[in-house]
């Protein structure tokens, strides 16, 4: 299933009711933030496993902080500028950009992400599926950071 679909999906999930530690099982590594995106937002308020094995941090040291925890000095401004307008008209984003693993570690990150929505239809939260490209480029699952 592609990526679009699989965000969808899940974010389809939490709407239903689920709740965010359903997909914690998930192969797919799994982000959600608060709606708000000005600064200092937008919190991560859910991350899965397969996140935290990404990304070599806890889920607890990545509750509360933003996914700018994530960026650094090769991250590409003018793509997270392009990420940020899309959200702002309340659709979907996807694209790729250079972040940092705990270790600093660069990787290059895909990301999708649709907004999950209250029975009003307001967003309430971004749902993001994450994956390191070059690893699923080369069919790997995300495998944890070596120590």
């Amino acid at each position: 299933m592609l990526r679009m679909q699989r965000a969808t999906a899940y974010a389809g999930r939490i709407e239903a009711g689920e709740p965010f530690d359903t997909l914690d099982d998930c192969e797919d590594a799994i982000l959600i933030t608060e709606a708000a995106l000005a600064v200092p937002g937008p919190r991560i308020v859910y991350v899965n496993a397969a996140l935290e094995r990404l990304c070599g941090y806890s889920r607890e040291e990545l509750l509360g902080n933003t996914p700018r925890l994530l960026q650094g000095y090769d991250t590409d401004r003018e793509e997270l500028a392009r990420l940020r307008r899309e959200l702002e008209s309340r659709s979907h984003a996807e694209g790729e950009i250079m972040n940092y693993d705990k270790r600093r570690q660069e990787y290059v990150l895909g990301w999708t992400i649709v907004p999950i929505r209250d029975s009003a239809g307001a967003v309430r939260n971004w749902l993001s599926l994450q994956i390191d490209v070059l690893r699923e480029s080369a069919g790997m699952r995300a495998q944890p950071p070596a120590a």
